[in-house]
Parts: structure tokens; sequence; C-alpha cells
């Protein structure tokens, strides 16, 4: 009977290993399909913006691109908008671009009551066919963010939230050094 005691101790201890160790499976997973897409040229797409207006990222060349997936139903992804908007304020007049798209099935009037409430002023675009989630590597989760230099090259793939001052961190990295061309 006591080494059945010391068989179920073993197991007791080895299930907990075997957590860890899927989820750090499913961390290398995550990081190794975003490493593929790093310096790929920020996909061509196109999107209807929740007023209408359709833009291409593409439009955004020779200017850091913050291109941020979201969903008004994700916690993580409205906690970041107040930041969002701070890098918005902060990068005014310099060579930066914050868009937001919001995933497939999102409510349009939401998207819109968040970006008053949050004074958002950067392109807030819908992935209404999910086309755009599908061109960045099939992102499933929120928040994902990337980070596009001035050539258009994706340097940086973020899934979940990032402090600010990392964001400003990386930002002025890509930026041009003020009076060198």
């Amino acid at each position: 009977m006591l080494s059945f005691g010391k068989k179920m101790q073993r197991r007791g201890r080895l299930l907990p290993a075997l957590v860890v160790l899927l989820f750090l499976g499913l961390a290398v997973f995550l990081w190794m399909a975003g490493r593929e897409l790093l310096l790929s040229a920020v996909p061509k797409v196109r999107l209807p913006g929740i007023h209408g207006t359709v833009r291409s990222l593409q439009q955004y060349r020779g200017r850091v691109l913050l291109v941020s997936f979201w969903a008004t139903t994700c916690p993580g992804c409205v906690e970041e908008l107040p930041e969002f908007h701070h890098l918005e304020q902060i990068y005014a007049g310099r060579p930066f671009q914050m868009v937001g798209i919001s995933m497939q099935g999102d409510n349009p009037r939401a998207i819109a009551s968040l970006a008053r409430v949050y004074g958002l002023h950067y392109p807030l675009l819908m992935d209404v066919g999910g086309y755009a989630a599908h061109a960045f590597g099939d992102v499933n989760l929120t928040p994902t963010n990337f980070l596009v230099d001035a050539k258009g090259r994706i340097r940086y793939r973020q899934v979940g939230s990032l402090p600010l001052a990392d964001w400003e961190k990386r930002i002025n990295a890509l930026l041009p050094v003020a009076g060198k061309h």
C-alpha cells in the first residue's frame, strides 16, 4: 500500500510539470509562427473604416506603422486604447501612424463608441471577411500588434499587451533621427 501512495505522489508532481511543458510548447510554437513574418512586407490589404472609407496599409509606406488587431470584446485590447491614444499624441507630426483593425464580426457601432470614449483619431478599419487576419499570419488572438518600418517591413509581432515605454523604445528605434536623411 505504501508503494501505491508513492506512485500517486510522483504522478501528482508529474501533472503540473506536464502542464508547464505544454504551455511552453505552445509559446514556442506561437513565437516560431510569428518569426516567419518578420521582415516580410506588410500585406497588401484594403479595408473599410468605421465610417466607410476604404484604406490600404500600403498608403502608409514611408512611416513607421503600428497595426493593432483588436476586438471590442477583448478586455486587454480595450485597456491598450488609452496607451495607443497617447502614442498617437506623442508622435503627432512625425512619420508614424497607428491603425486599428477590428476582428471579423466586431460591431461597427461598438468600435465607433470606443473611439469616441477614448478620443481615438487614428484609422479604425474592419476586417469584415477575416482577410487581413489571414494575410498577417492567421491572427486569432487579440490583441496582436505589428510594428512595420518605413520601408514596409514587419519588424515586430506582439501577441498580448506591451507597456507603453516598450512601444516607445521600439518606435523610436525605427524613426529617422532628426537632421539625418
